[in-house]
């Protein structure tokens, strides 16, 4: 499986003017990634100025969230 840096990295090469969390968001749509690793390349790729500590978890929920999504046509 590709590591969530390098897809990272490839879709902000793509959309320069995207923000880091959107970016991060694409990377993890559909791709059934676990926490811990959601958890991993948050802390690695997200700069700390960009979010307050207390919404961290939200975001991660959220990051979850997304990576678990079922594609159209899935029961």
């Amino acid at each position: 499986m590709r590591s969530i840096e390098r897809s990272y990295q490839k879709v902000k090469n793509r959309n320069p003017n995207l923000g880091v969390y959107p970016c991060l968001a694409q990377v993890v749509r559909y791709k059934k990634y676990s926490r811990k690793s959601l958890i991993k390349a948050f802390n690695e790729i997200m700069p700390g100025d960009e979010y307050v500590e207390d919404e961290k978890k939200e975001l991660v929920d959220y990051l979850g969230n997304q990576t678990n999504l079922s594609k159209e046509g899935e029961i």
